[in-house]
């Protein structure tokens, strides 16, 4: 039998997945290890123990699912992505890339195909990195970028650890976290912007990714009551981060179309009605085409809190805590899928992604490549968020093709 994409039960696992933490506007949000990412992680390892692959789990809890090959010596072909949202997230940003891989295998288990060389599922924790920073994290340790004690003692924003929500969710696993036996690397994603909906491309070819910078910043003033104390005489650390966010709004603005600045969550002390606030955290990012821009952006935007911080006697601290890219991904894999899409009569558009995702950790250790399917109105991280069931199968479908050709039958 030849192995065949059944788009209405692709379909269907990912509605089953959308109903595990629905929010009332219709999207998604299951935080890494919450007991909402813990029960998708469980239905998804259900539907896969039922095609007998081998569960394997590391200390981050990444999930590696492997479907043995006739040749068990050889080194896997991997694909996947990540089951985790951020808090108004929609249903398919991260989930359709795991799910589809599933399909990938559910369809060969059909057709008693047997590829050459085994093939992994990947499930990665903490991609999003809404509930724990960094994103990309289950990756990032797994590269071996990124100590495990640290990740493990990293707090959520209720304090508790990326040990003890690991721990709370039972989604520890034996394994060292460590780079894997892997041939390739791929990764089915949606869009999430609007050009290939704009230009009519039904695959994305990713070439690369953007180089970001993200860091947290600290404005600290001065504690004091807001009926006496006269206004020239505050250092009031919430207006002086108010005029950071408009200044990341600015630098941005000015690298566009090959730039992004995001200022994208703030916690505010005392947040009391009768104080001027003393300390306002921030985070906040920079994103350019070109490394040195981004580098460039940087600097502009630590001379502008320099600034503000003079003028409004505050002191403005900055933890420079991740990073990620620019990645060029390889080549050879982008020709595959141009070819496989292609010889499926579908459109390619060679693109670089803006956001981050768990291939760039996984680019500098094996050949590694993304496509894309596109997102209906450019619409991601909402509830809103969407991409029809058609769009999916066929991003499937050079998915299987790519994955049969790698893994030899």
């Amino acid at each position: 039998m030849t192995p065949t994409i059944d788009a209405d039960r692709l379909w269907q696992s990912i509605m089953d997945i959308a109903a595990i933490g629905p929010t009332p506007e219709g999207g998604s949000c299951r935080l890494a290890l919450t007991p909402e990412d813990t029960a998708a992680r469980a239905l998804f390892l259900q539907w896969c123990q039922k095609l007998g692959l081998r569960h394997e789990q590391d200390a981050i809890g990444n999930m590696f699912l492997r479907r043995a090959g006739a040749d068990a010596g050889a080194s896997a072909v991997a694909f996947g992505s990540h089951l985790d949202t951020v808090p108004t997230g929609g249903r398919f940003d991260g989930i359709a890339g795991v799910l589809v891989g599933l399909e990938v295998l559910r369809a060969l288990h059909d057709a008693g195909v047997t590829t050459k060389a085994p093939l992994e599922l990947v499930n990665w924790m903490n991609e999003e990195g809404s509930r724990f920073r960094p994103a990309m994290m289950g990756s990032r340790v797994a590269a071996g970028e990124f100590p495990l004690a640290q990740a493990l003692a990293i707090t959520d924003d209720n304090g508790v650890s990326v040990a003890q929500a690991l721990a709370d969710s039972g989604q520890a696993g034996p394994l060292n976290p460590a780079p894997r036996d892997w041939s390739a690397w791929l990764e089915l994603h949606i869009e999430q912007g609007p050009v290939m909906e704009a230009t009519g491309a039904d695959i994305g070819i990713v070439t690369g990714t953007m180089h970001a910078r993200y860091f947290q910043l600290v404005v600290t003033g001065e504690p004091s009551h807001v009926g006496p104390t006269e206004m020239n005489r505050r250092h009031d650390s919430l207006a002086a981060a108010a005029e950071v966010i408009l200044a990341v709004e600015r630098i941005g603005l000015g690298a566009e179309p090959g730039g992004r600045a995001s200022a994208s969550w703030i916690e505010n002390i005392p947040n009391a009605r009768g104080n001027v606030p003393h300390i306002t955290r921030l985070h906040c990012d920079v994103r350019h085409n070109d490394a040195d821009v981004a580098v460039a952006m940087e600097a502009q935007l630590r001379q502008a809190m320099t600034e503000i911080a003079a003028r409004r006697g505050v002191r403005i601290d900055v933890d420079p805590y991740a990073t990620f890219g620019p990645i060029t991904f390889d080549t050879g894999l982008g020709t595959l899928l141009r070819n496989k899409a292609q010889g499926r009569q579908l459109s390619t558009r060679d693109m670089i992604a803006a956001a981050g995702h768990d291939s760039v950790l996984m680019a500098p250790l094996v050949p590694s490549a993304m496509l894309f399917v596109p997102s209906v109105a450019g619409i991601t991280h909402n509830p809103k968020e969407y991409s029809t069931k058609e769009q999916i199968a066929r991003g499937a479908e050079v998915l299987l093709d790519a994955v049969l050709e790698l893994a030899g039958v």
